[in-house]
């Protein structure tokens, strides 16, 4: 056999061990998908579960909610949630919503101008300041609770709406001057120059020019905001007292020693959740977004 006929006779057995590679990457692809999808799916099980759990409680009526086993499939009623929010805990849902508001409006209001400086200017120790925002946010509140408490009881600001926002931004105000420089570090700086060619100051450029650029930045930021304030809990129920007391510390008071109001325990959580829900679902890119950008750019 002539080399010309063995190089003939090698090529379908090449192309026959190449099919079988094919096939064996194929099966190894399958496999790794479907026990990928199995893990995807048990993860949000757990996740969905007390969700589910708690919405159908929500819905039942007490006898229900009690029931043992468990009845999934009962006649649902609005009254807890009509009693809850024409009782004491629509005060609550209110402290919640004015404190969320004022946390968000006072951190923009400071972060906005901050990001924009640290994003365009050399700052003395800037990434030491940058890196100390971070690790303000990611600081565990129960190592400031304890000295806030003790200089709150000296200042009278326990029990105070103003107290619980000065709390709230020590953690989200360096949290959301992270973010901000994040999104204007993504505006070109050509922009600000031409502004300025235009007459207008740095400020002016500011308000002009970025902040208009930015603005789903900036709505991103202070939905999240919000949302951190909004569902805060282990600063309020050191904090707050019977006057500001918030919607996630309320819910607490429907669990007792000897016995428990499980639905309006569970309708008191889905309005405390829902509105988190809705914010994750608007914000998580954003939320990725910002971060991501953070991480990258100096």
């Amino acid at each position: 056999m002539t080399a010309t006929d063995r190089g003939t006779a090698a090529v379908p057995a090449v192309a026959a061990a190449r099919r079988r590679r094919g096939r064996r990457a194929t099966q190894r692809s399958l496999a790794g998908s479907i026990v990928l999808w199995v893990l995807l799916g048990l993860g949000a099980v757990f996740i969905l579960l007390p969700l589910v759990w708690m919405l159908s409680t929500a819905f039942k009526q007490p006898d229900d909610a009690f029931a043992v086993p468990p009845h999934w499939l009962s006649k649902p009623t609005g009254a807890n949630f009509s009693e809850l929010l024409t009782g004491e805990f629509r005060k609550y849902v209110l402290n919640s919503l004015l404190v969320s508001v004022v946390t968000t409006v006072i951190a923009l209001a400071f972060g906005i101008p901050a990001g924009y400086a640290f994003a365009r200017t050399r700052i003395r120790g800037g990434k030491f300041i940058q890196a100390w925002f971070v690790l303000a946010y990611v600081i565990p509140p129960v190592i400031f609770i304890i000295p806030l408490y003790i200089i709150y009881q000296h200042a009278h600001l326990l029990d105070s709406y103003t107290g619980l926002v000065l709390a709230y931004e020590t953690g989200i105000l360096p949290f959301t001057v992270w973010l901000m420089r994040a999104y204007m570090s993504e505006v070109p700086r050509e922009l600000d120059e031409a502004a300025w060619i235009d007459g207008c100051s740095k400020l002016g450029a500011l308000w002009r020019v970025v902040l208009p650029t930015v603005l789903p930045g900036i709505t991103t930021v202070g939905l999240m905001v919000g949302l951190s304030a909004w569902g805060e809990y282990f600063g309020a129920v050191i904090l707050t007292g019977p006057k500001t007391q918030t919607a996630p510390v309320a819910v607490n008071s429907y669990v007792g020693l000897l016995s428990s109001d499980w639905s309006k325990l569970a309708a008191a959580g889905v309005v405390v959740i829902v509105p988190a829900l809705l914010a994750t679902v608007f914000v998580q890119r954003g939320f990725a977004r910002g971060l991501s950008f953070g991480a990258v750019k100096q």
